[in-house]
């Protein structure tokens, strides 16, 4: 009896157990098709934007033309020490000889760069964050120099710091972005684009997907990426004898781009839906265009990169 009552007990435990897996099964099912519905519209959409790659000749161009930019600075509102590199989050300073500065990218104030931060920690590891100021405190008197502003892309820690700087700055601002930029937005870019368009930046009219440069501010243009995000966009600033490309976050660090180092799956399938085969491609395009003597890409997180190509604002 003692045999007999053993094996119903194991029986029923087998049972229950079945149970579980069915129901675990289920769960993971109906989890992975929600979460499937709710990233492929992204994924989707990312892969739509893949606009033909401009020749070497096009991008030099900027090198032969007059009054090119006199100086092209950065300043880093944040910086943290994660295991590979030192991620910071900066903004580029190009200006003109006539005192005009085109801004590129925003990065965050003090409470956003903390929180962002730990999201780092957490995700890479590293150090505690260093908060340096917002974008307005570090440009000081000079904030009233900058009559245009544009984004690699808009995830929220290059955009955030666009609210101090427009309380700071006041109205007279231009916005330099792409159709792309401005058109198309996924659950990590609505709320940047929603800051951006409600901010003192007035949109510039800037259709295609070749080039696109400016009279106003002669030896800079700006070229629709995608891939990283829909938006995502290279500056191209002639600086003297050498050309500066801006590429955002195609890679995390300038090492990632030379040793053509995708992100981790998780990243770029879960967390930042990307088109690899688009990124793949763009750190193969831009390791080429680094090779060449007078062309050198920067990369936006890449803080010991900003010091070894770039002068402190």
């Amino acid at each position: 009896s003692g045999r007999m009552l053993l094996s119903s007990a194991y029986n029923v435990w087998g049972i229950v157990l079945k149970k579980f897996a069915v129901v675990t099964t289920i769960v993971l099912l109906v989890f992975s098709a929600a979460l499937l519905v709710f990233l492929m519209p992204a994924h989707l959409q990312v892969r739509k934007v893949e606009p033909a790659l401009p020749s070497v000749e096009s991008l030099r161009g900027l090198l032969h033309l007059e009054n090119t930019p006199a100086r092209v600075s950065f300043v880093a509102s944040s910086s943290q020490q994660t295991d590979s590199f030192v991620l910071g989050h900066s903004s580029v300073l190009v200006e003109w000889s006539n005192g005009d500065i085109v801004m590129i990218d925003a990065g965050m104030d003090e409470t956003a760069a903390i929180e962002f931060g730990k999201l780092i920690q957490s995700v890479m590891g590293g150090g505690e964050p260093e908060v340096h100021g917002t974008i307005a405190s570090l440009l000081g008197e000079r904030i009233m120099q900058v009559k245009a502003v544009g984004f690699t892309h808009l995830h929220i820690d290059h955009t955030q710091g666009i609210l101090n700087f427009c309380a700071t700055r006041g109205e007279g601002v231009r916005l330099l972005q792409s159709s792309y930029q401005r058109d198309l937005h996924n659950f990590n870019t609505t709320e940047g684009a929603e800051l951006v368009s409600e901010s003192c930046l007035e949109p510039t009219r800037s259709e295609g997907s070749g080039l696109i440069s400016f009279d106003q501010y002669p030896g800079l243009a700006m070229y629709p990426l995608g891939g990283h995000t829909p938006g995502s966009t290279l500056f191209a600033v002639a600086d003297g004898d050498r050309l500066l490309l801006f590429s955002g976050d195609i890679t995390n660090s300038k090492a990632d781009l030379i040793e053509d180092r995708p992100k981790p799956l998780v990243y770029s399938y879960l967390m930042v839906p990307e088109n690899t085969k688009r990124t793949a491609l763009l750190r193969d395009w831009l390791g080429e265009l680094d090779e060449h003597d007078d062309i050198e890409v920067v990369v936006s997180h890449d803080v010991d990169n900003m010091r070894a190509v770039l002068q402190a604002f």
